[in-house]
């Protein structure tokens, strides 16, 4: 693995979680609470209505004007998902703050949570995620969210320990497992455990693209004995299998051609790169094994050609070790 890989991987899983979130409706107060009446009632609806209508900041403008008439931990809930969806983060964490000691209910620790790794304070994050998790034990997406905060802190035992409980506590959503995916080789401790999840995956989801590609990936490179032997034979026919599943997927052709390249099947190889560029042009790692290929099979000038062109992509944070 390229050492930028590690940052990449870092920031997917944020962005992931922020994507794969199940978004949480804002709920309104319940109609029992005090000082509760049919004019509050309106507002809120009319609130719900600028947030659904993608105007965030005008519902946040009209659920503070009703604090004083109400002051809840739904309606902090609500206005603190109104200050996210309008871009305003450290608004929004201080509302989710306030609801979750108001009502530490599942829903507002895991706001409240997901609001700080939005900000990439990890360590907060981690301590209200742990915590959550402590008091709802069953909840799939606190540990997801707790996994998060322990991978970006280097806590990467602790991390795969979060993301396996998540996959056992949900086995139907195959989330948990891709951010699984996305982790093999930084637990060797735990690889075993990754890897029998990831079988897990593909067995029940035979359609996911990434859930082969991570399989195969696992299996090839994320042992916990580097020397045991591996059925590269499988590692291939899952990499084929993810490429066809997702035929813009440019990971599955350029580890392919890696494969290829370590077996010395070149002309395989460079078959599978030339996809991969082509799916992903700017794609360094796959334009450098390319030039590996084309050196060992004596195409100087095309070797250089693709050189040139990973320099030009300006992947300065290291240079990769030709292959063995």
């Amino acid at each position: 693995m390229f050492p930028h890989m590690r940052a990449f991987r870092s920031s997917l899983l944020i962005v992931t979680l922020a994507a794969a979130a199940p978004a949480v409706a804002p709920s309104a107060a319940p109609s029992e609470t005090p000082k509760s009446d049919a004019s509050v009632e309106a507002e809120l609806e009319r609130a719900l209505r600028y947030l659904q209508a993608g105007e965030p900041a005008r519902a946040a403008e009209l659920v503070r004007s009703l604090l004083p008439r109400r002051d809840t931990a739904e309606m902090r809930n609500l206005l603190g998902n109104a200050e996210e969806a309008a871009g305003h983060l450290l608004a929004a964490a201080e509302e989710f703050q306030k609801a979750a000691h108001m009502d530490p209910t599942e829903a507002h620790l895991f706001d409240w949570g997901n609001n700080l790794l939005r900000l990439r304070a990890f360590e907060p994050a981690g301590r209200v995620l742990a915590e959550a998790v402590k008091r709802y034990p069953r909840s799939a997406r606190l540990e997801v969210g707790l996994g998060i905060a322990e991978y970006s802190r280097g806590q990467y035992d602790d991390a795969v320990r979060s993301f396996c409980a998540a996959a056992d506590l949900d086995p139907s959503d195959p989330r948990p497992y891709v951010f699984l995916g996305e982790m093999y080789g930084v637990s060797p401790d735990l690889a075993d455990e990754v890897t029998r999840r990831l079988a897990l995956l593909v067995r029940t989801h035979p359609g996911n693209a990434l859930g082969h590609f991570h399989y195969a990936m696992s299996l090839w490179k994320g042992r916990a004995d580097p020397a045991a032997p591996v059925d590269l034979g499988e590692v291939e026919r899952l990499l084929k299998r993810a490429g066809a599943l997702d035929p813009k997927l440019a990971l599955a052709p350029f580890r392919l051609g890696a494969l290829y390249f370590d077996q010395r099947r070149y002309a395989e190889a460079a078959r599978a790169l030339q996809e991969a560029i082509r799916l992903q042009p700017d794609l360094a790692e796959a334009r450098y094994r390319l030039a590996q290929v084309y050196l060992r099979t004596g195409e100087k000038a095309l070797a250089e050609r693709e050189l040139e062109a990973f320099r030009k992509l300006g992947d300065q944070q290291a240079t990769p070790a030709p292959p063995k």
